[in-house]
């Protein structure tokens, strides 16, 4: 038997701790020195390893060199991301100068970041680059890239500021990980850099309703409907759910007896703060007014 003030009380202790509603997919911020679990491939004087010379979250970062003539490529350990859905990847960058030309910053299934040269971060379409922006060097770039497949696109922020909407490639592998670094053995392509605290997150439908939690009105009970009488952003069928203080299916009299026997009450526990405002009150009392006799179902 489900109780309207547990349930609400459960959902509210759930958001607490999943606060993002958002599932993490991939982290790695290198604390450990260790990067063993990435597949680095080097040639010639070409460097790929943990440095603890500067950092985001101390002590290390993850630093690339590829000089002239050499190569220093890694591809992350794999991950569980379903493709189809949005995702949204996080991590920070660095170049020490602008003796830089063509290595990849991010590269996976879907998504192309590059160094083009100097100081140009650029996306790449699988046949041409375009400037995304224009890094300061010898410091640290919050870069973020929000994947929307439906669309077939990406949104790419630098340092919280919204850059440009890129398109996809789609290309071969990196379906479930991602590149980084010189991937050609040359002198055309050469440089150096620093990554840190890598972030992949994928939004997550609790209910199963259809609606990602970061945009349900009601995550952790059904509602693909998305009603919302007074749109507060609170879903019918949770605030329904809330005021059911009995658990026994219909809103009654019942609920409205336990709803008055806290009147005035101060208490975020108490079962009849159907709102969750640590007060039971008119608002509460407005909300159980509304579900009368509701068995607190989708129409």
């Amino acid at each position: 038997m489900r109780t309207g003030k547990l349930v609400f009380v459960f959902l509210a202790l759930v958001i607490a701790v999943l606060p993002s509603a958002e599932a993490g997919v991939f982290s790695d911020d290198f604390d450990d020195g260790e990067v063993d679990d990435w597949t680095v491939t080097t040639q010639g004087s070409g460097l790929f390893t943990a440095s603890d010379s500067c950092s985001v979250s101390e002590p290390y970062s993850f630093y690339m060199s590829s000089p002239g003539n050499s190569q220093a490529k890694a591809v992350s350990p794999l991950y569980d991301v379903n493709l189809s859905e949005n995702y949204h990847v996080s991590f920070y960058f660095l170049i020490p100068d602008t003796s830089n030309h063509w290595f990849e910053v991010f590269n996976n299934h879907q998504t192309y970041l590059v160094i083009d040269s100097g100081d140009d971060l650029e996306y790449y379409d699988g046949d041409t680059s375009y400037l995304v922006d224009e890094l300061a060097t010898g410091q640290w770039h919050h870069i973020e890239i929000k994947v929307y497949p439906s669309f077939e696109d990406y949104d790419v922020y630098v340092d919280e500021e919204f850059e440009r909407s890129c398109p996809f490639w789609i290309h071969t592998g990196f379906e479930n990980s991602f590149q980084i670094g010189d991937r050609e053995n040359g002198s055309d392509d050469y440089g150096q850099a620093y990554w840190d605290d890598f972030e992949i997150i994928q939004p997550v439908d609790s209910d199963g309703d259809g609606i990602m939690d970061p945009n349900d009105n009601c995550p952790y009970v059904a509602n693909p409907g998305q009603a919302d009488r007074n749109s507060d952003g609170w879903g019918d069928v949770c605030e329904c759910e809330a005021a059911n203080c009995d658990g026994a299916g219909l809103i009654t009299f019942l609920d409205f007896s336990i709803l008055s026997a806290h009147w005035k009450e101060n208490d975020l526990t108490l079962p009849g703060d159907i709102n969750g405002d640590g007060v039971v009150d008119f608002n509460d009392l407005e909300i159980l007014a509304y579900h009368w006799l509701s068995d607190c179902s989708e129409e």
